[in-house]
């Protein structure tokens, strides 16, 4: 074998070399971007949650050092949390100020519980031809958490029974992609959902409806179970963003 030969042979061992020695050098970046990225999902994962249940509600501010200390992650993650959760609309950020649980116009909440009130009914009409036992037993089981609640006026726990009993008639529709839009836009209004139960009376008018509702949904009737759902969620609607407004 000629020398020019055993020279460039050689020369592609060392480059060879040097590549697998550059591709493990770059292994802990690529490590670390894949941990950001999965602590960033985390962090709005449970962002979303404490919207959603109103432990985190309209206007309320994200400092981002204490989101950082309180997971124990540092800046950048929390960064690209708080950018993911602008992007959906769910936090706002001002200048000089940092990021802030956003606050809905009321028109935009009127929207939103317009949008609500038609896809509650879809859920109810859809329901009521295809409950089963385990469905009732888990619509009642909401509708009984709710009574409880409402009888000690128990709001925070009315918000929790309420979301339930609504959500086990989104399950029982049997519709996947249903229940997924209904989420959505409980994440954007169930801060706002508990604000009328300070309204004397609220609570128990509310059970009441619910009790009518579900009367006639275990009945099958899913067309007036729609109505009344629908009028359920329209009254919501009419009311919150007043309140909002008388609020602000």
């Amino acid at each position: 074998m000629s020398s020019i030969w055993i020279h460039i042979i050689f020369q592609l061992i060392h480059m060879r070399q040097a590549g697998t020695l550059n591709e493990g050098a770059t292994q802990p970046a690529r490590v670390s971007d894949e941990s950001m990225a999965r602590a960033a999902d985390e962090l709005v994962s449970v962002l979303r949650s404490e919207i959603h249940s109103g432990a985190l509600k309209p206007g309320d501010q994200l400092e981002e050092a204490a989101l950082a200390k309180r997971f124990g992650v540092s800046r950048m993650p929390v960064r690209q949390a708080v950018r993911s959760l602008v992007e959906s609309g769910l936090l706002e950020t001002r200048a000089r100020k940092g990021a802030f649980v956003r606050v809905l116009s009321p028109k935009e909440l009127a929207d939103l519980f317009e949008v609500a009130a038609e896809l509650e009914g879809l859920a109810c009409r859809l329901a009521a031809s295809v409950l089963t036992e385990d469905d009732v037993e888990a619509i009642s089981r909401g509708l009984e958490d709710c009574v409880h609640a409402a009888s000690n006026q128990d709001s925070n726990r009315y918000a929790i029974a309420n979301l339930r009993f609504h959500g086990a008639i989104h399950k029982a529709s049997g519709n996947d992609w249903l229940a997924d839009q209904l989420a959505q836009i409980e994440v954007r209004i169930n801060s706002y959902r508990s604000m009328p139960y300070q309204i004397r009376g609220r609570l128990a008018q509310s059970v009441q409806e619910h009790r009518e509702i579900m009367d006639v949904l275990v009945k099958g009737n899913g067309h007036d179970a729609a109505r009344l759902m629908r009028d359920h969620m329209l009254l919501q609607g009419k009311r919150i963003p007043l309140l909002v407004s008388s609020s602000g």
